[in-house]
């Protein structure tokens, strides 16, 4: 498997969050992982990077979440000036069965849709598949 850059999870369950460490740690990626519960906090953080090349390779985040939604983060984060969508590869977690987050993560040109937790083997294969 490729090591990234940097990984981060947003999410604001901290059960999800939790298990998707310990998966991390499993297959060697936590040193280079970021682990937010609220995306306005994994926004400030991206908001800082000034080098499309320290931006992370591989952005999960969760599409039901109070305040700034997936979607809205996704928007969010496609105008930041760092972001270079060729370099990082953002992808939807969610719980929902609901058609329309796919309908919307297809407008946002999210190519990746998982249902919540990522599993082990999920996440290994994004990775090498993607990278």
């Amino acid at each position: 498997m490729k090591k990234l850059n940097k990984i981060i999870f947003i999410d604001d369950d901290e059960a999800t969050n939790a298990y998707h460490k310990i998966m991390c740690q499993k297959i060697g990626c936590e040193d280079n992982t970021l682990f937010f519960t609220c995306a306005e906090q994994a926004l400030g953080y991206l908001n800082k990077i000034e080098n499309k090349y320290d931006f992370p390779d591989l952005i999960f985040v969760d599409i039901r979440m109070p305040q700034l939604n997936g979607h809205e983060f996704v928007d969010k984060v496609q105008d930041i000036s760092a972001f270079n969508n060729e370099r990082t590869t953002i992808v939807h977690l969610t719980a929902s069965l609901d058609i329309n987050d796919i309908i919307k993560s297809d407008e946002n040109q999210v190519e990746h849709y998982y249902f919540k937790p990522i599993k082990e083997l999920e996440l290994v294969q994004l990775i090498d598949e993607a990278f």
